[in-house]
C-alpha cells in the first residue's frame, strides 16, 4: 500500500527530477500545491505528484509560468490561508467530519486525473503527428530531387535538339 503523505524528496524521487526543481514549482506554484504542516514536517498529498508533472510539462512546452497558472486555477482548487484557530474551535471541527470536502476532493482527483490522462493522449497524438510530418518532408525532398534531375534530362534534350545534333533521347543515357 502507498503511504497517503509523501515529503518533497519522496515527490521528487517518483518523478524522476532533482529535488532543487521539485521544490521551485512547489514555490512557484505554492496555492496549487495541496500539503499538510509547516516548515520541515511539511507533507504532500499524492496528488501533488501529478500537479507537479503538469508544471514541469508545461515548462517543457514551453508555456510560462502565467499559463501554467491559468490552466492550474481551472484544474485544481487553490489553498487558502485560514487565521489561527483556538482549541476549542479545532477540537470541535475534529469531532465533526465534513463528507462534503471529501467528497469534492476525490471528484475534483478524478477530474484531474482524467485531465491528465488526456493531456497525455493529446501529447502523444502530437508526437505521432511529428513523426508524419517528417516522413512527409522526405517524400517531398525526393520528389523535388526527381523533379531536377527530369528537368535537366529535359534541358539535355532540347539543348542538343537545338544544335541539330541527330543524338536520340536514348543517345543521352550512354
Amino acid at each position: 500500500m502507498k503511504k497517503s503523505l509523501l515529503t518533497i524528496a519522496e515527490i521528487a524521487k517518483e518523478l524522476n527530477m532533482p529535488e532543487s526543481t521539485v521544490r521551485y514549482y512547489r514555490d512557484r506554484f505554492i496555492n496549487y500545491i495541496p500539503f499538510t504542516g509547516k516548515g520541515r514536517g511539511r507533507r504532500y498529498r499524492r496528488e501533488t505528484i501529478d500537479i507537479l508533472r503538469f508544471i514541469a510539462e508545461g515548462f517543457n512546452r514551453s508555456l510560462n509560468a502565467a499559463e501554467i497558472e491559468e490552466a492550474l486555477a481551472l484544474m485544481v482548487a487553490r489553498n487558502v490561508e485560514v487565521e489561527t484557530e483556538t482549541a476549542t474551535t479545532t477540537a470541535a471541527a475534529q469531532q465533526q467530519p465534513n463528507l462534503n470536502e471529501i467528497s469534492v476532493q476525490v471528484d475534483m482527483g478524478e477530474q484531474f486525473h482524467e485531465l491528465m490522462n488526456q493531456v497525455t493522449t493529446t501529447m502523444q497524438l502530437m508526437a505521432h503527428q511529428k513523426e508524419e510530418i517528417n516522413e512527409l518532408r522526405n517524400i517531398v525532398a525526393e520528389l523535388r530531387k526527381q523533379q531536377q534531375e527530369q528537368a535537366e534530362y529535359i534541358d539535355e534534350l532540347l539543348v542538343a535538339k537545338r544544335k541539330g545534333n541527330q543524338k536520340r533521347w536514348w543517345e543521352i543515357w550512354k
